[in-house]
């Protein structure tokens, strides 16, 4: 799949409703950016801002083609790879230090509450 990405200007973040519905983002755009692949995504994922530059974010078919083109223009540019920068920042998040981090605070007030009883 990395060579297509690697190969490709821009990819649609399709996902299951269930999936959309709740943000839940899959490998996909790891797997995009990672590549250097500009990942758009549907607005009807919720929490999108979350995961894209709202520049990325697209509505309908027209907002894809719209944008498929300005990226057509930038491919190369210092601003096409700083839309991959920014992208990579917006998947921050999800580093495993990041997670380390929210799990040893949510176990931290787990262990406060019980020690309370």
């Amino acid at each position: 799949m990395g060579q297509i990405y690697g190969e490709s200007l821009a990819t649609i973040l399709l996902l299951p409703n269930r999936y959309a519905a709740t943000g839940q983002m899959t490998q996909r755009i790891f797997e995009a950016v990672l590549a250097g692949c500009v990942p758009l995504a549907p607005s009807t994922i919720a929490h999108v801002d979350q995961f894209v530059p709202d520049e990325l974010i697209v509505n309908d078919a027209s907002d894809v083609i719209i944008a498929v083109h300005r990226l057509m223009f930038l491919a190369g540019t210092v601003e096409h790879s700083d839309l991959i920068a920014a992208c990579l920042a917006k998947l921050d998040v999800f580093r495993l230090s990041r997670q380390l981090q929210m799990l040893e605070a949510i176990l931290g007030e787990f262990g406060a509450l019980r020690s309370c009883r």
